[in-house]
């Protein structure tokens, strides 16, 4: 069942909806309208919550029309009647929603579409993503959500080029998770967009290394095609100690070629911390997460390395085989069970491990891997094609 519980906050005057709370892939957002927000689960593409605005007149309390319409089409005609009677009655009892098969299944595929395209190694303004959710909203008869790219493509720019797959994998394997001690992160909703490109994975995010001496930290993160410098600038490469929120050094980038490049120098032995975060933001101002904070964001990341693993898409290797690509889901699911753990979650640590599961047999065939792995959403024509 994907029934949504009503309820109602009068601070807010939100009437929310909730159905079960999403997986290890965490939430994948869409705002229909003012006064509509739909969240759907990224893995498996149900719809998990429902935030619908009411507004109180002097005697009774309303649903926009606009809303209510959309509303009437996602659950039926009974759907803005509930909605009220949520918010003016809610000592009668809980009133459902159920989504009604069609429009429903098309939002959750243009929500998740949205989320693969903010984290994706193609730039969020190549012409594929828009394409496609163009094509999405015109099917759920809503063009208005087909979003603008946020950054024009850059000029000359074509395949997108990052570490094979099987490298990526190589790689995660050559260097095994940390379960304390020094930790880091690209959280790209912490950065602009459209200045780093990202990896296959968290681990090609970023990399850190120690400097030329104890107490300096390199960092270095690849840029985007035609990254936008004046962004750049303000970015900001810190330490932190998430047990305080207190931030430890910090330093600005240097282009280096291809590469933002910073330094850090470390005020004392970081063995003496038992956990701290190497974090990129976009500007002085953003708040030091506690440690459960930062692996909620690495944790969904690692998510979405899987979730792309999982769809295998050609154009962003063209020579990588099946099992390279469900290696590469396997090691970020597993990746992304420590963090859920560490962060004190065991639900979404148990669903990430049992995600990593479908991929530990290595006789299976493609179409075996194929028939294992639900293809969640569209496919995503911009990865498919690497542009």
């Amino acid at each position: 069942m994907n029934d949504l519980t009503l309820g109602f906050e009068h601070e807010t005057g939100h009437v929310i909806g909730t159905g079960l709370p999403a997986g290890a892939g965490g939430e994948a957002f869409l705002a229909l309208l003012t006064g509509l927000d739909l969240a759907f689960d990224r893995a498996d593409g149900r719809l998990c919550r429902a935030v619908v605005q009411v507004v109180a007149t002097d005697d009774s309390i309303t649903v926009d029309k606009q809303v209510a319409a959309i509303l009437i089409k996602l659950f039926g005609p009974a759907a803005p009647a509930l909605v009220r009677d949520a918010a003016t009655s809610p000592e009668q009892g809980p009133r459902v929603l159920s989504p009604v098969p069609g429009l429903a299944d098309t939002l959750s595929s243009l929500a998740r579409l949205e989320a693969a395209r903010s984290t994706s190694p193609v730039p969020a303004g190549s012409p594929g993503w828009a394409a496609e959710a163009a094509e999405l909203a015109a099917r759920a008869g809503l063009p208005e959500l087909a979003r603008p790219p946020a950054e024009s493509r850059p000029a000359g720019s074509s395949l997108v080029l990052i570490k094979p797959v099987a490298a990526e994998v190589e790689s995660l394997r050559r260097h095994r998770a940390r379960r304390a001690g020094l930790q880091w992160l690209l959280d790209p909703g912490a950065v602009p967009r459209g200045v780093f490109q990202l990896g296959l994975s968290p681990g090609s995010d970023l990399t850190v290394r120690r400097g030329r001496g104890p107490d300096r930290l390199v960092i270095e993160a690849p840029l985007a095609p035609g990254a936008d410098c004046g962004a750049l600038s303000g970015c900001q490469v810190r330490l932190a100690d998430p047990e305080i929120r207190r931030i430890l050094a910090q330093a600005a980038f240097t282009v280096s070629g291809n590469r933002a490049r910073a330094e850090l120098r470390i005020p004392f032995p970081l063995g003496e911390l038992p956990e701290c975060w190497v974090e990129v933001v976009r500007d002085k101002l953003v708040p030091v997460r506690d440690s459960t904070g930062y692996r909620v964001r690495r944790a969904l990341r690692w998510a979405d390395a899987a979730l792309r693993a999982e769809r295998a898409p050609a154009g962003l290797d063209p020579a990588a085989r099946a099992d390279d690509w469900s290696a590469l889901a396997r090691e970020a699911w597993n990746r992304c069970c420590l963090d859920w753990a560490a962060a004190g979650d065991a639900d979404r640590a148990y669903l990430a491990t049992m995600a990593a599961s479908r991929h530990r047999d290595h006789s299976l065939t493609a179409d075996a891997i194929a028939s294992q792995v639900p293809r969640p959403g569209p496919g995503y024509l911009a990865e498919e094609h690497g542009r």
